[in-house]
């Protein structure tokens, strides 16, 4: 039998059979780390690759519904939405990112290395808000150069828009983009890094009701990161509507009235403790906050010395001069310090120890009762009896008619200062002289309260005694119309003294604006009665301000502030109010007229209302119910 050629030789068979060895054993070793690879790619980083392909075909586009709208309490509109154009980078689409950031800084104006370090910061596959409410020629650019850039698109949604722009700005707040410290807050509410919120006012206190619900539509998309179709869509739910007490005619009159003044205006309905109007001056408008306000607006408004973002009718704090007069009234008469009809002697000034206290009237105002001393304002008056009731006493019924707390109107409201020996002792490690409450009998010294308290007050006085939380909020209604949360006026306090003092005091207020002798009479409203109290409250000691001047060449900051209460009518009250002129370098008297107008222009807008409701109810009832009127044709 013949042998193959490979089999005759031993040491070749040897050599051939290493090789085939070899061989197999890199063989094995190649499929071994192929498969290793493949069980490292599908299951130990299968998840993460399956994910990438996901993000890859399906993208992420958020979806925020519209903000829930604010209306005044006769239904105008007073917060509303509008079409926004934002622009969006998705940053794993991104090709060349320096490049992408670069374009952007440049069209949106932001400073580069800002933008660069916020965007590296994003989340990659996630949309990161590069700039809210561009321009449309902006808009524009972008649509032309879309191929050019990869990852960049322009999304448009809702942003807020107020029509009356810095009319009622203070009440109604701003919206804001969320921070850093928020975010950790809100988290569990589901809001995003960019998500905008209410920063102020209204906006925030309503915040929960306002916001409408966001979440994120799935897109198909192709490898430029471009929309092709719509894959799960988000159904929008808008926000719900907020409905004010105010009356914004009532608000714009205030408004205009006090365009050239700073310092603040509160309206109340002395009934319930509504607010009708609340103004601060300056003011500012909201609709700068709304897209992302301008690093050199912001900067304005917090270098302005006016500090007009500050909210000055729950804000400010001011010595309340004379208005002070009042709550200094019922303690004198409820504790018997002296009797309504008792007359004290005023010659125009009052020593007490080595000094001499002057009363604003040079002269004096004679022999004067106590409802006098409030029409005329007669210091000496409540020097004389400041001094026999003693800080305590005084201390007290300050705080019983609201004075030294907040009102309970919202959060970031400031209490005032009303002082005693025990706060003296805390704060400054001294005791309370009596001279110092002489000063406090007229509203100086260390008084201090906001035009919200002041308002308060007034209104108090106006219904007999109810210390009313003032509120702003009417109701709240869902998008359908469905109620969801309505105001119930919520009773502090009833004050308790006795209906007569309440009288007197009344009688008083009503002399100041209808007296021979009232300090208020340019508050005069034809056919009606109306309560009034000037105040006029010094800033600082006259001797620090050099030579007497004319108020107008001091310095704006030693300027005496102005104080005018009222409430009308006088027998039925529907309308408090308290002005406050800061640093007006006038008397009280001076803001007489602006609250003649204000009531004059509050009831006769009322009783117009009220008669032409009258007139519908009445026509209502002559038709017959069986019967339609027909339409003319």
């Amino acid at each position: 039998m013949k042998e193959w050629p490979f089999n005759s030789n031993p040491a070749t068979s040897d050599a051939l059979k290493r090789r085939v060895l070899i061989f197999g054993i890199c063989f094995s070793l190649i499929l071994l780390g192929l498969f290793i690879r493949l069980w490292n790619l599908q299951v130990i980083q299968g998840e993460k690759f399956r994910t990438l392909s996901e993000d890859n075909r399906i993208a992420y586009r958020l979806v925020q519904s519209p903000r829930g709208m604010v209306f005044d309490s006769k239904g105008e509109l007073l917060a509303d939405n509008r079409a926004s154009f934002n622009i969006y980078l998705i940053r794993e689409n991104v090709k060349k990112l320096r490049q992408t950031i670069r374009l952007l800084s440049e069209i949106t104006e932001q400073p580069f290395q800002e933008l660069y370090k916020r965007t590296r910061l994003a989340n990659p596959f996630r949309p990161f808000l590069i700039k809210a409410d561009i321009s449309r020629k902006t808009m524009a650019f972008l649509e032309e150069h879309k191929p050019d850039y990869p990852g960049v698109f322009v999304q448009v949604t809702p942003l807020r828009q107020y029509p009356s722009r810095e009319k009622a700005s203070h009440l109604l707040g701003y919206m804001g983009e969320v921070s850093n410290r928020q975010l950790q807050r809100l988290k569990k509410r589901n809001y995003r890094q960019g998500d905008l919120l209410g920063q102020y006012g209204v906006e925030q206190t309503q915040e929960r009701f306002l916001r409408g619900q966001s979440g994120f539509k799935q897109v198909e998309v192709d490898a430029y990161g471009r929309e092709l179709r719509i894959v799960r869509p988000f159904v929008e739910k808008a926000g719900n509507n907020v409905y004010l007490t105010i009356d914004m005619e009532l608000q714009k009159k205030a408004e205009e009235l006090f365009e050239a003044h700073e310092g603040s205006i509160v309206i109340l309905d002395p009934s319930n403790g509504a607010i009708l109007a609340m103004v601060s001056k300056p003011s500012f408008n909201p609709n700068i906050f709304a897209g992302g306000i301008d690093a050199k607006d912001w900067k304005g408004l917090m270098q302005d010395p006016l500090k007009p973002l500050e909210n000055r009718a729950i804000r400010g704090q001011y010595p309340p001069g004379s208005i002070f007069k009042i709550v200094m009234g019922f303690a004198i008469l409820n504790e018997k310090i002296a009797r309504s009809d008792e007359k004290v002697l005023c010659h125009g000034s009052f020593p007490f120890g080595k000094r001499i206290f002057q009363d604003w009237k040079k002269g004096g105002h004679g022999p004067i009762d106590f409802v006098q001393s409030l029409a005329q304002s007669c210091d000496v008056y409540y020097y004389t009896n400041g001094q026999k009731l003693g800080i305590k006493r005084i201390a007290h019924y300050a705080r019983m008619f609201g004075l030294g707390s907040p009102t309970g109107f919202g959060a970031v409201e400031k209490g005032g200062l009303v002082p005693s020996d025990a706060w003296k002792r805390r704060r400054f490690k001294e005791r309370w002289y009596e001279g110092e409450t002489i000063s406090v009998s007229i509203g100086q010294g260390f008084n201090l309260i906001t035009p919200m308290q002041a308002a308060n007050l007034i209104a108090t006085v106006a219904n007999g005694g109810n210390l009313w939380k003032p509120y702003v909020v009417e109701k709240v209604l869902s998008p359908d119309g469905k109620p969801l949360f309505e105001s119930r006026p919520r009773l502090i306090r009833k004050i308790p003294i006795s209906q007569k003092i309440f009288r007197k005091v009344r009688e008083g207020l009503k002399e100041a604006v209808h007296g021979k002798k009232g300090t208020a009479k340019k508050a005069q409203v034809p056919d009606i009665f109306v309560a009034g109290k000037t105040g006029t409250a010094q800033t600082v000691d006259l001797k620090y301000t050099g030579r007497k001047r004319k108020p107008e060449e001091l310095p704006r900051k030693f300027r005496d502030h102005s104080w005018f209460v009222a409430f009308a009518p006088y027998e039925n009250p529907t309308i408090a109010i308290a002005i406050l002129g800061e640093n007006a370098g006038r008397p009280g008297s001076f803001f007489a007229p602006y609250a003649k107008e204000l009531i004059s222009f509050y009831l006769t807008k009322n009783e117009q209302q009220i008669l032409a409701s009258n007139k519908t109810t009445e026509e209502k009832r002559l038709v017959p119910r069986n019967r339609v009127p027909r339409a003319r044709r």
